[in-house]
């Protein structure tokens, strides 16, 4: 199997001239070493993969293989455990879900503020009695699976049919559609969180997407989603190396700056911005280009546990690091 490329205008503004931003950068997810530009739009500085696969032809890089797809064993936590229950009694007294805990309210709030800025990196909206929840990319289900068990209706999404079949066969997920969400209709204001996991970056018509997302959701509905950040600490280190890169699966790359204006523009008001502290972005980075002595120092555990983990924590908080969760509102 092989691929067409195609020349495209500025996904964003629809301008036609650009600047290189990242010369030659290898496919390096599934290791096929093919090479891609990123280029920056002259007017009004997005960055985007140029020339890129067609729709048609972009199968290729995402086998069945591919990371996206491959279920984990453990997909919740253990309902008796300590982090359970504390968990529970921050969704109970933060996020007001009906669950039962014995932990008092002023402690599960002082822990919801403690760890305010990870559940923000865990997509849990307030809850909402009835509540109806699509996710799009949803994978093989397993973020549906628990907002499933937490009383949601869910929805999903998928274009690969082995994540579908898994999450319908395994997990007992209803609703699961097998194809890209703009092939299928949606009734006006029907959800109340439209949920997407590192997604956007891929999509062919990210303007077209977020004008069907603002339609399906209802007036005071929630668009919760995450994307890289090419602007952040380990994209600019690594440059074409740093693995949130992902070209040319990653067609669209965001910037705090430029997601702003790509939500404003579509029908949406940001209500906060958290930068994840996922230090595999930094260690996995080291492993891909010419960082021999920084891989093996990262991938030391000690360093990586006390330094790096330590190094990406306080990066996050100042919205350094190279992947973001964005939480909308509809307007």
């Amino acid at each position: 199997m092989s691929y067409q490329l195609e020349e495209i205008n500025c996904p964003m503004c629809g301008n036609d001239s650009y600047n290189i931003y990242i010369k030659d950068a290898e496919e390096l997810y599934n290791g096929l070493r093919d090479k891609f530009d990123v280029v920056q739009c002259n007017k009004c500085e997005f960055l985007y993969t140029n020339p890129r696969p067609t729709r048609e032809t972009i199968s290729y890089f995402y086998p069945d293989s591919a990371g996206y797809y491959q279920p984990q064993v453990t997909l919740t936590e253990r309902k008796n455990s300590l982090k359970s229950k504390l968990f529970n009694s921050i969704l109970k007294h933060k996020y007001h879900y009906p669950l039962e805990t014995k932990v008092p309210k002023f402690i599960a709030l002082l822990l919801g503020r403690f760890f305010s800025h990870k559940l923000d990196c865990t997509h849990i909206p307030p809850y909402k009695k009835k509540g109806v929840l699509l996710d799009i990319g949803c994978s093989w289900g397993n973020y549906l699976k628990k907002m499933s068990n937490l009383g949601w209706q869910v929805y999903g999404t998928e274009i690969n049919s082995k994540a579908c079949q898994f999450a319908e066969k395994e997990l007992d997920l209803n609703h699961i559609s097998n194809g890209f969400f703009e092939e299928f209709s949606w009734d006006d204001d029907f959800f109340d969180v439209v949920h997407m996991s590192m997604v956007l970056e891929h999509l062919y018509e990210p303007k077209s997407i977020l004008k069907q997302v603002h339609s399906c959701l209802k007036s005071d509905g929630l668009f919760i989603f995450s994307v890289p950040d090419i602007f952040g600490f380990e994209a600019k280190f690594y440059k074409q190396h740093c693995y949130t890169l992902q070209v040319p699966q990653h067609l669209n790359h965001f910037s705090s700056k430029t997601i702003r204006t790509f939500l404003s523009q579509n029908g949406f008001k940001i209500t906060k911005i958290k930068h994840h502290n996922f230090d595999r972005d930094l260690v996995a980075s080291a492993g891909y280009g010419k960082h021999r002595i920084i891989a093996k120092m990262l991938h030391n555990k000690v360093i990586r546990k006390t330094l790096v983990k330590s190094f990406v924590y306080f990066l996050s908080r100042l919205g350094k690091t190279s992947r973001m969760s964005v939480y909308a509102k509809k307007i």
